[in-house]
């Protein structure tokens, strides 16, 4: 029996990758990453991608790895920041799978994110201006896309429980074997 995709968006520095991979860990599931994936298809760091495409090239690759992604089941997909302000993207990851969000206010963010340099999006200016500034042009997007959204303050084994618990009471999120790998 198939079950659905599990699809973290969110922020950069909510835990996405963190989380996707605990998720995976815990059902037996195949983790992808689509700026893992980018990389790995392109031979090129997400900065590198920035620079040689600008953003909307950028996107246009991230939307070929999540068309690919989409075509499968039972994966926990770690999507990048941006991945759902597309509507395509959104579309093609309803069709096999569920979105969570992983919510986390700015302070938290910029907390996590501090010292990071892999980030084109976060370059020049303040970081916490960068954070608040991205937040705000996001946030009401992915509240709309959410299957369910998840307080992503708290830690990454919180944030499983929490996202397990709500798969559990949702109908074809899980397998039975999943259900059972879940409770224990």
């Amino acid at each position: 029996m198939m079950s659905r995709n599990l699809c973290l968006s969110g922020m950069m520095g909510a835990g996405k990758t963190t989380v996707a991979t605990a998720l995976g860990a815990r059902l037996g599931r195949r983790v992808a990453d689509t700026d893992e994936e980018l990389r790995r298809w392109t031979g090129r760091s997400i900065p590198e991608l920035f620079e040689q495409h600008g953003e909307a090239g950028f996107r246009d690759l991230e939307r070929q790895v999540i068309e690919e992604l989409a075509t499968f089941h039972d994966l926990v997909i770690a999507l990048g920041g941006g991945a759902v302000l597309r509507d395509d993207n959104v579309a093609s990851l309803l069709l096999t799978g569920v979105i969570i969000h992983l919510d986390a206010p700015a302070e938290v963010l910029v907390d996590r994110l501090t010292g990071d340099t892999d980030r084109p999006l976060l370059a020049g200016g303040v970081l916490t201006d960068r954070v608040t500034e991205t937040l705000a042009a996001r946030h009401e997007r992915y509240l709309e896309v959410a299957d369910v959204t998840v307080d992503a303050a708290q830690g990454p084994a919180e944030i499983v429980e929490e996202v397990l618990a709500w798969a559990m009471t949702t109908g074809d999120v899980l397998t039975p074997s999943e259900h059972e790998q879940a409770m224990t």
